[in-house]
């Protein structure tokens, strides 16, 4: 019997992948709301596939790729996208995520994308591919700090003014650990190391509120 773990936040989205995937025969279906929970669902088992909806995930969904690849290094991740997570495609697949769905798919797309990763291969649809492309062109023909996504440039702002990790999540109501992976995120794609050094970045290029 072939076992797909799947990890969604809310029970409705969740409860109608696993309806999906269990009209397939002699398919068992693991579903949790967090990575804690489905490790401990999985019991030392190890699953045929991950499908991960980051779009309900935190921090886009990296903290609980990473872990799932450290704890099942051989198992497939198939993620639930949408086109507005094109920036992180390639951040994705550098982590070995061997799939993407977007989450306009139908159940067919998703059956095809389980049995294509369960047989070895990879699914990356030729939209993934278009929307892929597209981000990489964006990116190349615009200064450094105009790589920065809005929420990005947001979150620089509001360091160059003082605030804390608390406050920049208060202001832009999302938690400090989703922050914290925006400056991660910051600091990669400017090529600095610091907090000081995105202050001051922002100054000299007029990147202020």
């Amino acid at each position: 019997m072939c076992k797909i773990a799947v990890l969604e936040r809310f029970t409705l989205l969740g409860s109608g992948i696993a309806s999906i995937l269990s009209n397939e025969k002699e398919c068992e279906v693991v579903l949790a709301k967090t990575k804690e929970e489905l490790v401990r669902k999985l019991d030392d088992s190890i699953p045929d596939v991950i499908v991960i909806d980051i779009i309900h995930n935190e921090n886009s969904g990296f903290k609980p790729i990473k872990r799932f690849r450290r704890i099942y290094p051989h198992v497939p991740v198939l993620l639930i996208v949408s086109a507005s997570y094109a920036d992180c495609f390639e951040e994705y697949i550098r982590l070995g995520v061997k799939g993407f769905i977007f989450n306009s798919s139908d159940r067919d797309e998703l059956r095809r994308a389980i049995k294509k990763l369960m047989n070895g291969g990879e699914y990356f649809t030729d939209k993934v591919w278009k929307i892929f492309k597209s981000s990489i062109q964006t990116r190349k023909h615009k200064p450094v700090h105009q790589k920065l996504t809005d929420r990005e440039v947001a979150v620089l702002k509001l360091f160059s003014s003082g605030l804390t990790y608390k406050e920049i999540g208060s202001e832009l109501s999302i938690s400090p650990r989703t922050v914290e992976t925006h400056k991660r995120n910051i600091l990669s794609k400017l090529k600095i190391n610091s907090t000081a050094d995105m202050v001051k970045y922002a100054y000299r290029n007029n990147i202020l509120i």
